[in-house]
């Protein structure tokens, strides 16, 4: 019995001593941030379309003005696929029964200003061959009341809510990159200048749309 108890004290001698000593907490934190896509025009947002002498118009038919080019470029920190719309800032001023593209659908054209409060013209923008980090790609369209992408046979950007994007093709939907380029042409029309009013005074083309950009 005495042995017993002698082992006893022996393993308490030997179990070591622990007290409570000082904590620290270690804190784990960041920030997911999401693709970022910077849209932008090549050479500038302002189309230029010079002056214009009014004895060179026809005063019985749509005049059409030399076209300019302009190219839309949507660099991304990430692949990302995108879509456009194009809203009409001028809208109140479209000229009806203009012809883009032969095509005369008012969808399918831009408001060019007003004098007088009579519509100048109108502008149309056609499409080019868009490229997904410079690979060609074929351009499609959607609406609301379509939202299947397909490819679109106008050859020209309408209005919103009608929105684009581009990929392999339309049962592959758009392509994810991290550059993406759209050349387009802007197309720009007087309309015959016995319906605009006789004035001696220049007056300026002022034409405007805003390109909405969404993630897709």
């Amino acid at each position: 019995m005495k042995k017993l108890h002698q082992m006893a004290a022996l393993a308490a001698i030997l179990v070591p001593f622990t007290a409570q000593a000082a904590s620290v907490d270690l804190s784990v934190s960041g920030t997911v941030i999401p693709t970022s896509c910077v849209p932008a025009f090549a050479g500038g947002s302002n189309v230029d379309l010079g002056r214009i002498h009014s004895y060179t118009l026809s005063p019985t038919a749509q005049n059409d003005l030399p076209q300019r080019d302009i190219t839309l470029i949507v660099a991304c920190d990430a692949p990302a696929a995108v879509e456009i719309a194009v809203t009409d800032n001028r809208g109140a001023s479209k000229v009806a029964g203009l012809t883009f593209n032969g095509r005369t659908g008012e969808n399918l054209y831009f408001g060019l200003g007003s004098t007088n409060g009579i519509g100048i013209g109108g502008f149309g923008l056609l499409t080019g061959q868009p490229l997904a980090d410079s690979n060609p790609q074929a351009f499609l369209v959607r609406t609301p009341g379509n939202p299947v992408w397909r490819v679109p046979v106008a050859g020209l950007m309408a209005n919103a809510p009608t929105s684009y994007s581009w990929g392999p093709s339309a049962a592959t939907g758009p392509a994810a990159a991290r550059l993406h380029t759209f050349p387009m042409k802007v197309a720009a029309v007087i309309r015959p200048t016995s319906e605009l009013p006789s004035t001696t005074d220049e007056f300026a083309l002022d034409g405007s749309v805003t390109f909405d950009m969404y993630y897709l």
